[in-house]
């Protein structure tokens, strides 16, 4: 990485290239990142609105709506009409779904949980940039309400 980049410019460099080591584990189980996380939401709830699926992966509807329709033609996801709000469907988990991420998990860990990036971090380190992000997470929350 070039040592001149901005502060912000590296912290993106090295978020982007996480993710792309991240992808290329998966690449082989067929699965996105997107499609994982969104599989182990479900896995915590009973079911998650398109919203609120488009939230999570900081993404607008209809590109939460192609993640959702990708995971359904899969088979690992259903979708139903909410009873309460017919303009509303809710996603569920399909036992499918569940499958697939027990066959993610190697042992306990799913692939992209095998390294700790922070790991050359002491615990010191980990601490202060822990608490440096989350200071940096605040202020940039604050200019979004400007």
């Amino acid at each position: 990485m070039n040592d001149k980049l901005p502060t912000m410019s590296k912290l993106g460099v090295v978020f982007l290239t996480w993710r792309r080591y991240l992808q290329r584990k998966l690449n082989s189980h067929k699965i996105t990142l997107k499609q994982l996380y969104v599989l182990r939401q479900l896995e915590k709830c009973e079911f998650l609105y398109p919203s609120q699926i488009a939230d999570m992966l900081f993404c607008d509807r209809p590109t939460a709506t192609v993640v959702i329709k990708n995971l359904e033609r899969e088979g690992w996801v259903t979708k139903e009409k909410d009873h309460e709000n017919s303009k509303q469907v809710k996603v569920f988990l399909a036992p499918e779904g569940h499958q697939k991420l027990l066959s993610l998990k190697n042992g306990s860990k799913l692939p992209v949980e095998e390294v700790d990036p922070l790991e050359c971090f002491t615990i010191e380190e980990k601490q202060q940039f822990d608490q440096l992000i989350s200071k940096l997470d605040r202020y940039i929350a604050k200019l979004e309400d400007k």
